[in-house]
Parts: C-alpha cells; structure tokens; sequence
C-alpha cells in the first residue's frame, strides 16, 4: 500500500522555484568565464618594449564572474523579468583599494558598483529619497567616502563606506553644471569643474565653499568648458581645457603654471579630449573622444605614447570619455558607446 506525502505549501512554491532557478545541478552552473589578459596585445608594438598592456574589459558583472545572487534569481523570476545589469553609458569610473569599481551611468541614472574581492555587484541609484539624474564624476577620498557630481541635480553628493548618503555639496545652486573632481589629499580639499561656469570650485572636505578660479576665455588660466581633473604627487592641479583642446597646469591655489596641447588631428593634438589620469610615475594621460584614442605626455607636454583606435574589439574605443589609474597602475578607461569599461595596465619604462 502507497502511503501519500502532503507537502507544505511553502515548501512545494520554494522547491519549485529552486528547480526552475536550476538549482540542485538542474541548471547551468554559475559563470566561471573571467576574461584573462592578452599578452600579445601591448604598445608599441615589437621589437620596442611594450608600455602598455591590455587586460580585459567589463560590460555586465557576468563578464568577471559575478554571477546573479538567489535573492536577485528569485525576484526577477516573481516578477517575470531580468534585472538590468548591463551599462548603458558608462562614464566616470573609480577603483577603490577594497578592489571596489564604481561606474557612472547617467544613461540610466545609476552608478554601477562591482565588488571585485567579494563577488558581488549592485547600483547606486539614489541619495536618499532622491533619484539620481546624471551622475558624471566619481571620485573616493583617503576614508574611503565617494563623491558622485551629478550634472543635472548641479550637486556633488557624498556616501559613506556602504552606499549611505552623508552629505549634498553644492548650497544655493552653487553649480550650474558640476562634472570632474578630484582631491587633494594633504589639503584635504575638494576641486569640483563647473563647466558651463567656465570655472573651478573648491570645497573642503565637508562641503564648505572655499575659493573659485577661472572664466571664460582662452588665456592663460582660462577655459573654454572644462571637464575632468588631475592632481599629480606634487599637489598640482591639471584641468582638461577641453574646447580649447588644452591640459593647462596650476598651483593648489589656481596660479597658472603651464600648458600643452591645441586643435589639430596629429600627434599630441586634440581634436575631443575627455578624461585624464595621472600614472605613479608622473605620465599625463588624456582619452579623446574623436579620436578614439588615449594619448600619454611627459610633465613637459611632450608626446611619449599613444594606444587604441576606432572600434569594438579589445583596445579599441567608441568615444572614450574618462580614465583612472589606480595604485598598481591598472587603467580603467570607460569606453562609452561600446558600453563598457576597458583595463590595461602600464608596465613601466619612460
């Protein structure tokens, strides 16, 4: 005689969503395909000593093995649709040293953060009850607080170490178009590009206003819709000029120092420069959006390098538009309308 099991109905509703989750060694296992580095793919080329070599590229967290968490299987299998974890139009980017990457998306409003160490991934798509609008820059100071400037809300807002909101910058419609930033880490101050102000703006690191430098023109301390910035080990401050096709060079305090670049389509030349980033060792590298392409310059302004061209395959770029060098000199270079973040990395050599 059969005797009948009555299952419980939670349990039945939990076990069926298991199964079709493919768990149990029903499904597909989870993604082990991290993408490995291209020895072959370096500049120069040979027979000269490669400076830079290409790592691997992100566009969706499945691309370095971050796989969809249960929770995040069985929400989106409730609600008969998958979460959106592919950027849309990547632009800032910032790698912490808790091997943290953060991406801005103002394609749809968010900044993607994909935990390296720990496997995981999630979106930043709020400070607070409010939604982020176009979040540009992101930058992350020595405590481990990230800075996101969003151009649209003309704030720059501040979150702590697990994504709470801190703090807004940006009082009294200080900013009127709010893009790069970057920070001085001995003066513990904040410099914030407005670019539709023709302006820089410094803050300290609790959001108070402290000085402003630069108006429209293109003299010297100038600018022509500045976008990122750059400090270098001595504290400098390197502003990309970017109609003006210019890097000009100042003092912590906004005295002009120095320039290089003008419009043109040769080498060392401008034609749409975006991002820049400094290396340890001092290179200035600037990506330009029209040329597809990453230049690298001495202190002098002087040519050294340059690598990428027009396209969709490893090294090669669709409208670049920001790049970060971190401790270990990786180069993040977030190539916007291929829809994803490349990663090389400097191996040393002048």
């Amino acid at each position: 005689m059969c005797k009948i099991f009555k299952m419980n109905p939670l349990f039945t509703f939990s076990f069926l969503l298991m199964l079709s989750l493919g768990y149990w060694g029903c499904g597909k296992p989870p993604s082990n395909s991290v993408q490995v580095s291209i020895p072959s793919l370096v500049w120069p080329l040979p027979p000269e000593n490669p400076r830079i070599q290409y790592l691997y590229s992100i566009a969706k967290p499945e691309d370095i093995s971050i796989s969809l968490s249960f929770f995040e299987k069985a929400v989106g299998f409730l609600a008969g649709k998958k979460s959106s974890r592919q950027m849309v139009r990547p632009f800032g980017t910032c790698f912490s040293r808790s091997e943290i990457l953060y991406v801005t998306d103002p394609g749809i409003g968010v900044i993607h953060q994909f935990d390296m160490k720990n496997q995981r991934y999630n979106q930043i798509s709020k400070y607070g009850k409010k939604r982020l609008a176009s979040p540009i820059g992101v930058i992350m100071d020595e405590s481990g607080l990230l800075y996101v400037s969003d151009s649209v809300l003309r704030k720059v807002f501040v979150f702590g170490s697990k994504g709470e909101p801190l703090r807004e910058i940006g009082e009294r419609n200080r900013f009127s178009r709010p893009t790069g930033m970057a920070i001085h880490p001995s003066l513990k101050r904040l410099y914030v590009t407005d670019t539709m102000a023709q302006s820089i703006q410094i803050f300290d690191l609790e959001g108070n206003f402290i000085f402003s430098f630069g108006k429209r023109g293109n003299g010297e301390g100038e600018f022509n819709f500045p976008t990122s910035l750059a400090i270098d080990q001595n504290g400098n401050l390197y502003v990309n000029d970017s109609l003006n096709f210019r890097v000009q060079v100042f003092t912590p305090e906004g005295k002009f120092l120095s320039v290089f670049g003008k419009h043109g389509d040769g080498r060392g030349e401008f034609s749409s420069p975006k991002g820049m980033a400094l290396d340890r060792e001092g290179h200035i590298y600037v990506a330009d959006a029209i040329f597809d392409s990453v230049q690298i310059f001495n202190k002098k302004g002087e040519l050294l390098l340059y690598f990428g061209e027009a396209g969709q395959g490893p090294g090669e770029f669709w409208m670049p538009t920001s790049i970060f060098i971190d401790q270990a000199n990786r180069i993040f270079v977030a190539d916007s309308y291929n829809q994803r973040i490349q990663v090389f990395k400097f191996l040393g050599g002048t």
